[in-house]
């Protein structure tokens, strides 16, 4: 599982450079925040799965999920404006 979920963070992270360099000047930038989220949600369920987890650790998965947060709001947001 873990090896599978750090593989899903790679493509997810190919996945928001791609989505950068298409969508970022366009009118779709929810998809831009949305798969920002994506990854922040898979990075922070990796920290989760840390044993045992230290004090970065725990900083982390804050600011992961912040960022999450965040960005499933900007995303919903930008969606409403277009």
């Amino acid at each position: 599982m873990e090896n599978t979920l750090s593989i899903l963070i790679i493509l997810a992270g190919i996945g928001v450079f791609i989505i950068l360099r298409k969508f970022s000047h366009t009118d779709k930038t929810y998809l831009v925040n949305f798969s920002i989220a994506l990854l922040m949600a898979l990075l922070f369920i990796r920290t989760m799965m840390l044993d045992p987890i230290d004090w970065i650790g725990y900083i982390a998965i804050v600011f992961c999920g912040l960022a999450f947060i965040a960005q499933i709001i900007l995303g919903f947001k930008n969606l409403k404006t277009t």
